[in-house]
């Protein structure tokens, strides 16, 4: 098995998130891939019988700081991730709001496979 470098997982993740419908005009509109650190997850709706979403506040963060020293965000967007023929789901700590510290998606089979943490 070979050993997976963070820089492989984020190349991975980059590759399989444009695959996904929607995805690459989003990549567009911020300029990159997003990893959504940062973001507000606000609502979550998840089901075995049904396509299941994910809601998302995103935003881009620039290098320029306000006048209070933080740094100023644009590009704010609501984005939907829709989540067809969910197969698996592990939550520990799970509350909404929540903030999102990376979120990555991966190929997994004929699919994908979605993985965030929390900040």
């Amino acid at each position: 098995m070979a050993k997976c470098e963070p820089s492989d997982l984020i190349a991975e993740s980059g590759e399989a998130f444009a695959e996904i419908p929607g995805a690459r005009e989003l990549i567009a509109w911020f300029g990159f891939v997003p990893h959504f650190h940062d973001a507000e997850l606000f609502d979550i709706e998840l089901s075995s019988r049904r396509s299941g979403y994910l809601k998302i506040r995103a935003f881009r963060m620039t290098d320029k700081v306000d006048d209070k020293g933080y740094f100023i965000l644009d590009r704010h967007v609501l984005v939907t991730l829709t989540l067809e023929s969910i197969g698996e789901i592990s939550l520990s700590d799970f509350q909404l709001p929540g903030i999102i510290g990376d979120l990555v998606v991966m190929r997994s089979g004929n699919g994908f496979r979605v993985e965030w943490d929390s900040s």
